[in-house]
């Protein structure tokens, strides 16, 4: 066939691949694909002797399983048990590790699996889920859409006692190209725990004690810092001039200080919750290294250096906060524990690159002039950040502004304002007193000038956050005072709730968590408001990818189904989307209502 032919080997080769993939075709037509998105749902409750793991995954993302079809891509419910079970110890079983007071659990058993309906609504608790995966299966002649059938499965792992400190290691990223996964904790005391992530979170602490919360956020936070380039390359330009201990302190502490002063701010909700906020922050980041590195260029006054490394601490340490917000959900009830944890892993991630950038820096100007290798290392990290600067300005660009209302909440966000630059005057006096022993004695002016670069971009964002929950729907002072009734009475109906669950876990849960909607950080945050100002604030941030784009019912829908997360109970009647009916609801919680109840 190729001889004398010299075109044959390529004919040969470009007939021999047409054959394979002519051969593939059919077992590719047959294959499962990944799904793009797969949402798990999974309910964790310890039980006596026996620790019970419920776990809903779509059919579809079992791969390498293929089950018993009948007509037009309908589930044989009548040969299909089998199957379904080996897909369960296969996807979902081999896939979650749980364990005990930090021991290994043995492999879970199998209870019981069984094909759902993809309207059904079993697992919005844990009682009829665990009452239909245990019960009848569906009728053999049931018309299920196998790409949009449901696996229900129950498994059980043996325990010696239900109040251990319970944790597993669940693995379902696999099961999609993105994971969400919804995992919901009912310990035998206590109120229900929800957590929601994307991808594979490790080991996750149902209910962690002090030492773990406290040790999984040092973790984080030097992590963080590591990762951070644009905080990295602050740090080094910041104590590049300096040579000598006590100038290093004063800058470590100082920027230490301010960060955790906001970081803590954020963490306990008396930060911005506007869209543009985020981006604002990561700008002004990227524009405080072209200042310090600038500063490096043109000759930095390094006895009040420090005062700069407090002013721009203050906006770095909202940058800490939003790699914080999403983990907090991990805290369990040690909110503080894990906050100042954080802080230690931040600081010692510092200190890391401390230790390594002074003494190479203290070489290299060894044998380099100093002078010529702080300004060429100043300009490139100038021209990298300018370039940050210009590319998160652009972005920021495409946010909204409005202009607060004078009203009953901007008075109240003023208020909480005003308390976080209390903190700030009060943090900066403090400092001042204890670094001019240690540097210089810097002039009252200048200090209240380095306080208030700080808590001045401070006060404008709580202005302008406090716009952007107001510019829908301002509040009257006279509607505030109409305020009597609150959420514990039963605003809504579990209809709504329900509806709102299913929403978020459809088009929130790939950016938002329960961790700034839920327990402490809710109750800090809400507690006292109206219900119209949590509707106005899911209104104008969910989903985060085009918030807004909702309709009016399924953002009520939310507003109850956030309320029923944090313990509200569902009543006979609806939520309306009323503002006045909203205004005239007050958001309050279990506590609170208990607490009174034990007054009167």
């Amino acid at each position: 066939f190729t001889s004398g032919r010299p075109g044959a080997p390529v004919m040969l080769r470009a007939v021999m691949i047409a054959g394979a993939l002519l051969l593939a075709w059919p077992l590719a037509s047959n294959a499962h694909e990944i799904p793009r998105r797969v949402t798990v749902q999974a309910f964790v409750k310890p039980e006596a002797d026996r620790l019970r793991v419920l776990v809903r995954v779509p059919l579809e993302a079992m791969r390498d399983v293929e089950f018993a079809l009948r007509g037009p891509g309908y589930l044989d419910l009548a040969h299909s048990d089998t199957l379904l079970r080996d897909a369960a110890r296969l996807w979902v079983a081999d896939g979650v590790v749980a364990y005990a007071d930090g021991v290994r659990l043995a492999d879970a058993r199998i209870v019981a699996t069984r094909a759902s309906l993809p309207s059904d609504h079993a697992f919005d608790s844990y009682s009829r889920a665990i009452a239909q995966t245990t019960g009848i299966p569906l009728p053999p002649d049931t018309d299920v859409p196998w790409r949009q059938a449901m696996l229900d499965v129950l498994l059980e792992y043996d325990i010696t006692s239900d109040r251990a400190e319970f944790a597993i290691r669940p693995a379902f990223a696999g099961l999609g190209v993105r994971t969400n996964t919804v995992v919901r904790f009912l310990p035998p005391h206590g109120a229900e725990r929800v957590f929601m992530y994307e991808g594979d979170p490790g080991m996750l602490q149902l209910d962690p004690g002090p030492l773990n919360a406290a040790w999984r956020f040092v973790r984080l936070g030097f992590t963080h810092v590591l990762a951070g380039t644009d905080h990295l390359l602050f740090l080094v330009c910041l104590v590049l001039p300096f040579r000598a201990i006590r100038p290093l302190i004063a800058l470590v502490t100082s920027f230490t200080l301010a960060h955790s002063i906001t970081l803590s701010a954020s963490a306990f909700g008396f930060a911005p919750d506007a869209l543009w906020f985020p981006p604002l922050v990561e700008a002004v980041i990227a524009l405080s290294i072209v200042y310090v590195a600038c500063e490096n260029m043109l000759g930095a006054k390094l006895e009040r250096r420090w005062m700069v490394a407090f002013g721009f601490g203050l906006v770095h340490g909202f940058g800490f906060s939003f790699a914080l917000r999403e983990s907090l959900q991990f805290a369990g009830s040690h909110l503080l524990t894990s906050l100042a944890a954080f802080n230690v892993g931040v600081e010692v991630g510092q200190l890391a690159v401390l230790v390594v950038a002074v003494p190479a820096l203290g070489l290299l100007f060894r044998r380099v002039p100093e002078r010529a290798v702080t300004i060429l290392l100043s300009a490139f990290v100038a021209h990298t950040a300018w370039h940050w600067t210009t590319e998160r300005g652009s972005a920021l660009a495409q946010y909204r502004f409005e202009w607060p209302a004078i009203d009953a909440l901007f008075l109240a966000n003023a208020m909480r304002a005003a308390m976080v630059l209390l903190v700030i005057g009060g943090a900066g006096w403090l400092l001042h007193g204890l670094l001019k022993r240690w540097v210089v004695r810097p002039s009252g002016a200048v200090l209240l000038c380095a306080v208030l670069l700080g808590a001045g971009g401070v006060t404008v964002a709580a202005r302008v956050g406090a716009a952007q929950g107001t510019a829908h729907k301002p509040v009257s002072a006279s509607v505030q005072a109409t305020v009597t009734r609150t959420t514990m009475a039963g605003v809504y109906t579990a209809g709504q709730a329900r509806q709102g669950r299913e929403v978020f876990i459809g088009t929130c849960t790939g950016c938002h968590t329960p961790a700034s909607h839920t327990g402490v950080v809710f109750t800090a945050r809400w507690v006292g408001r109206s219900v119209d100002d949590l509707f106005n604030y899911i209104r104008n941030s969910m989903p985060k990818i085009a918030p807004g784009s909702l309709t009016e019912d399924e953002y009520v829908w939310l507003t109850a189904y956030i309320l029923k997360l944090n313990g509200m109970p569902a009543g006979p009647a609806e939520l309306s989307a009323e503002p006045a009916m909203m205004r005239a609801l007050r958001i309050d919680t279990v506590f609170r209502s208990r607490k009174r109840s034990g007054r009167r």
